[in-house]
């Protein structure tokens, strides 16, 4: 016996197929953005363990080869009679300028404060997400307050939360379907509606997988497997570190001491 679906059938499953959509979709935004926050939470601690020092020992590294370069400069003088500046160090001093510094971390937040931080995003994010609107005026809508609402998140701000849910509270625009759709309109919309949540879920999945290819993951994931096992990988690079910024800094101030003692005296330019 051959089955035939009905149109109201069909438009009860594509609501169901839609709604499942929905879900995943939304679950799926709120799991990458917990990567982020974690990615975030892990960059600042390791900047303030390790990462510092790493900052640290590069400004030496560059300190030492000014002190390097300004005693070739003053052999070439001796030699030449004139500061002579080789081409690369012209090409140095004009091209390779220091990059700006790195916008600061979030700061972490206490294991309560950030599981009530993940309830609260994710209630949002199922109230506003774009693609639960049902007219261009509703998704423009969510759009802008779901964009609010990641950054808020990516802050780990619990007041600026606050402050958008009780924004939503007050403004939430008028989300009825239009009326007047025909069955097939109304098909054509819900096929739409899911053919968008299952492109954005396959966006997601690609981001998580760039995500995962992150210079600091792998790094994580050692910290975090290590900690189980009792070994403070972080605490292991901040030791290492501080002997090389040591040894680096004794470097520099030999060559410093070379640099003065060559009759320039005082301190580098």
């Amino acid at each position: 016996m051959t089955w035939y679906e009905t149109i109201d059938e069909k438009l009860a499953r594509l609501r169901a197929e839609l709604a499942q959509a929905q879900d995943e979709l939304i679950e799926a935004e709120a799991e990458l953005a917990d990567q982020k926050a974690d990615i975030a939470a892990f960059e600042y601690e390791y900047n303030a363990r390790a990462g510092y020092l790493l900052d640290k020992l590069a400004a030496l590294e560059d300190e030492v080869k000014h002190y390097l370069d300004r005693i070739k400069l003053l052999r070439n003088k001796r030699i030449f009679g004139t500061e002579h500046v080789p081409v690369e160090e012209q090409y140095r001093r004009v091209w390779q300028q220091p990059p700006p510094p790195p916008p600061p971390p979030p700061q972490p937040s206490s294991p309560a404060t950030e599981a009530q931080i993940k309830k609260l995003y994710r209630q949002l994010a199922r109230r506003c997400h774009p693609d639960l609107g049902t007219t261009e005026a509703d998704r423009a809508w969510r759009t802008q307050i779901m964009a609010a609402i990641n950054d808020a998140y990516a802050a780990r701000s619990m007041t600026e939360l606050l402050a958008i849910a009780r924004q939503v509270d007050a403004a939430q625009p008028d989300t009825a379907v239009p009326s007047g759709q025909t069955a097939a309109e109304m098909l054509q919309v819900l096929e739409a509606e899911i053919g968008r949540c299952r492109r954005r879920l396959r966006e997601i999945d690609l981001e998580m997988t760039n995500l995962h290819q992150h210079h600091l993951v792998e790094l994580m994931l050692e910290v975090k497997f290590a900690r189980k096992r009792g070994r403070d990988v972080l605490g292991e690079m901040a030791q290492d570190l501080t002997r090389k910024v040591a040894r680096k800094e004794a470097e520099r101030d030999m060559l410093k001491t070379q640099f003065e003692s060559m009759g320039l005296g005082g301190s580098i330019r």
